[in-house]
């Protein structure tokens, strides 16, 4: 078994969110990195409640300890302040955990779900926009970013197995977010207990495959409050793939969801019987400090018992990077919405805006 590939394999799935870093102590076996990012950004769009200034301030922490030659402790906390205020803001991450040169990694704590991880990750890698086409959300059963995630991780020669446990979870901020019951008073984010697996093998020649399958309930206040959906787990199976070649990169990601994506048509509430999820992107480094980039994302959703058959996501995203240096760089993203408006509402029937956005932004990586 190859020890470096087991240790770079498992570090890139549970220190997902970690850009550069300095190493501020390393001494004894124990060593601990502070990083993270100042984003100045600005959205334009014609959509007034998501117009003007996104700039925000990132923060991480990432330790380790040695606890023999094959072991090592482990930790990672991230916290996200917007400029829009601190009733925005997001512990990101926090989980801990230890990892073993022949036997995995196990961690435990808020972390990205599987699903993230071994599908959504090989397209979510666009300036500003992605990540939203294949059902996987922040505090969405396991899949996104989420609290009481247990995880094991597993490499052997290019293959790489996860298992995950989700415990019962609210969303991150529940008293200051948004709620979307009729009178205000729930919330369609959290779960009840679930589980995901997940496999990935990474060829020789610059190809990786990866499948993901997540399963989570229903919370009590989701059961009771939507108009269908309520009552079955939330189900989300995804593929996907990524080829590099030189300064070439490719990827393409499916998922399949049951009971899974909440939709709201303004007169019903629920979670969706179907939906199919399709991103894609390709990206090329012109030069070392010049790369764009072309993606296409789409989310079907259909119910038939409730007259539901449209799209909640289509969009083509046109961006570049350019890096004055490895720490700064400034970045383009133009969402071009393909979605249908209905009537003058800049919204579809599912109540998705229907406007186009482009961000504009200058980044300092620290």
């Amino acid at each position: 078994m190859k020890k470096t590939a087991l240790t770079m394999a498992i570090s890139s799935l549970l220190l997902a969110g970690g850009a550069q870093a300095a190493t501020v102590y390393d001494q004894n076996g124990s060593k601990l990195d502070i990083g993270g990012r100042v984003n100045g950004m600005y959205y334009g769009t014609d959509d007034d409640a998501s117009e003007g200034d996104a700039s925000y301030l990132r923060l991480h922490v990432a330790g380790e300890t040695k606890i023999d030659n094959e072991t090592t402790a482990f930790g990672f906390a991230e916290y996200n302040l917007p400029v829009s205020g601190s009733d925005n803001d997001e512990l990101r991450y926090a989980y801990a955990g230890i990892k073993n040169d022949r036997f995995g990694a196990f961690s435990y704590g808020r972390q990205d779900g599987l699903f993230t991880k071994a599908v959504n990750n090989y397209t979510d890698v666009l300036p500003e926009w992605g990540g939203d086409g294949l059902g996987k959300d922040t505090d969405v059963f396991g899949t996104g970013r989420t609290n009481s995630l247990a995880q094991y991780i597993y490499n052997w020669q290019g293959l790489t197995l996860g298992a995950q446990f989700t415990g019962n979870n609210d969303p991150q901020n529940e008293s200051r977010s948004n709620r979307a019951g009729v009178n205000g008073d729930w919330n369609p984010k959290g779960s009840s207990e679930g589980y995901a697996l997940s496999a990935n093998y990474d060829f020789d020649m610059g190809l990786s495959l990866g499948a993901a399958y997540n399963q989570a309930g229903k919370t009590d206040e989701q059961s009771e409050n939507v108009s269908f959906g309520g009552d079955n787990d939330a189900k989300l199976f995804g593929v996907g793939a990524k080829y590099t070649l030189g300064d070439l990169y490719m990827a393409a990601t499916y998922s399949h969801g049951e009971d899974h994506l909440f939709v709201d048509t303004g007169s019903m509430r629920g979670y969706a019987e179907k939906m199919d999820g399709y991103e894609a992107v390709v990206q090329y480094n012109i030069t070392p400090k010049f790369k764009p980039s072309l993606a296409y994302l789409r989310t079907d959703v259909k119910d038939s018992a409730h007259g539901i058959d449209d799209t909640a996501t289509e969009y083509v995203s046109v961006g570049a990077w350019y890096n004055f240096t490895d720490n700064f760089n400034a970045y383009v993203d133009y969402k071009i919405n393909l979605l249908d408006e209905v009537g003058s509402t800049n919204m579809n029937s599912l109540g998705k805006s229907t406007d186009d956005i482009v961000a504009v932004a200058l980044q300092y990586n620290f």
